[in-house]
This record gives C-alpha cells, sequence and structure tokens, in this order.
C-alpha cells in the first residue's frame, strides 16, 4: 500500500498553527488517542487525559481549554494527513486517472486506519458539537472543490460525460466514501471485512463517478 508523508498541505485552511507542538501537547494529543481505543469520547474526562499524559493539570490548560479543543486539534493533525492523501486525485491529468484514484483511497485509508479511534469519535459526535461539525465539513468541502476541478477539467478534455454539476457530484462522491470508511473503521459491517477492503471498491465507484467508465483493468498484483 502506498504511504503518506506525515507533514501538512500547504495551504489548507484547517492546518494547525504554526511551529512545533511542545512536548506537553504531544502527550495530549497521544493519551487522548490511545483513550480513545478503549473508551467512547462521552466516557473521557479531561482528568482522564491528564493522568494518561503525565502531565499537571496547569500544563492541561494552558494549552487546551476543553476536552474538545485536544479532539479538534488531533482533528486538525489528521485532516492534515488526509489532504495530502488525496492530492494524487486531485492532481490527476487524465493519463493514468486510475492509478491517481486508487493512490489517494489507498492513503486516505492508510490515515484513517492509524487514527480510527480519533475519526471514529468525531464522526460521532460532530453532529453534536458545532467545532468539529464545522472541521469536518471543512476538510469535507476542500476536498469535493478538488474533486469538482478534476470532474471540470476531465469534461473540458472530453475524457469525462457530462451530466449532474461537477460540486455536487463531488459532494455526493465524498460523503459517500466518508460514511462507508466510517463503517469499515467501526467494524462488523455487512460486506466488508475491514478499512482496505474498500479501496477497490471504491475504486471503482469514483471511476464511474468522475468519467463515466468502467476500470480499464484490475490493479497489478502486488
Amino acid at each position: 500500500m502506498s504511504s503518506v508523508a506525515d507533514s501538512p498541505r500547504p495551504g489548507y485552511a484547517a492546518r494547525r498553527p504554526a511551529g512545533e507542538l511542545t512536548r506537553a501537547q504531544v502527550a495530549i494529543l497521544s493519551a487522548t488517542e490511545h483513550l480513545l481505543q478503549v473508551r467512547a469520547l462521552h466516557e473521557l474526562s479531561v482528568a482522564d487525559i491528564i493522568e494518561a499524559a503525565g502531565i499537571s493539570r496547569t500544563s492541561f490548560y494552558a494549552y487546551f481549554p476543553s476536552k474538545t479543543a485536544v479532539i479538534a486539534a488531533g482533528l486538525r493533525q489528521v485532516m492534515d494527513q488526509v489532504m495530502v492523501a488525496v492530492e494524487p486525485l486531485h492532481a490527476a491529468d487524465g493519463a493514468d486517472p486510475e492509478s491517481a484514484v486508487r493512490i489517494s483511497l489507498e492513503q486516505w485509508v492508510s490515515v484513517a486506519t492509524r487514527h480510527g479511534a480519533l475519526l471514529r469519535a468525531v464522526s460521532e459526535q460532530w453532529p453534536h458539537d458545532d467545532e468539529l461539525r464545522d472541521l469536518w465539513f471543512e476538510m469535507l468541502d476542500t476536498m469535493a472543490a478538488g474533486t469538482a476541478r478534476v470532474i471540470g477539467d476531465a469534461r473540458r478534455a472530453g475524457v469525462a460525460p457530462g451530466g449532474a454539476p461537477p460540486r455536487p457530484l463531488a459532494a455526493c462522491l465524498l460523503w459517500g466514501y466518508e460514511r462507508v470508511l466510517h463503517v469499515a473503521l467501526v467494524g462488523d459491517a455487512a460486506g466488508l471485512d475491514g478499512p482496505e477492503a474498500i479501496v477497490e471498491p471504491l475504486t471503482q465507484m469514483m471511476v464511474g463517478g468522475l468519467y463515466g467508465r468502467p476500470l480499464a483493468a484490475p490493479p497489478a498484483a502486488a
């Protein structure tokens, strides 16, 4: 599977503040992700995070005003990685669109798998929290904008048929992908053995949605 760098995507609006994270911030974010692997977000308290991170209460509140602020900071970190992951799709020039789609989906799954506990928590909580909702929607909206450009370019180049307007089509494709990925991360989804099982079906769906055609050939064996 293709790997993706952990560096942020330049110019992405939701990137974390400039500068390196402090040791305390790293400890807080790492401890929170670890705790979310065994507890639901609503069961997690600031006291739990402080204890797991091995820091003082004063140190915690020097950086984060609340548990939600920690989750939001962690999400911004992951959002940067997701935006790097989908760059092959948004940079597709039509020469090999299937590979661009497949690599982007593989890399997105890789990021999501590494940070599955955090993303599950955010996906379940954003309908009830304005800050998380805004961040989640910003990420999907940014990806939809880039994908819409790909659709528009492909249509103008004559390699994709007309149809639904590019922006709502891109949004439907990406929100559908987001929901499938969430279900795969939660586990026990009918017909899905795990996150990696969704890459090839979604590649077929994405290529069909973007270019109006089936896959040209199965992926080469690893």
